[in-house]
């Protein structure tokens, strides 16, 4: 079983939001089923400000 966990400074909320996907506030939790690997990860995500020409 591969696990993801994700750090999101610009998105928040609580609830699933697919499949193998969680939201609790700012951290997203994902899980797969891959035979024979075993995995943990983390992430940190943030969406950049778009630059005004």
């Amino acid at each position: 079983m591969v696990i993801d966990i994700e750090l999101t400074l610009n998105r928040f909320g609580f609830g699933k939001i697919s499949e193998n996907k969680f939201q609790f506030f700012c951290f997203r939790l994902s899980k797969w089923k891959i035979p024979n690997k075993y995995s943990i990860s983390f992430e940190i995500n943030w969406r950049g400000k778009e630059e005004i020409k």
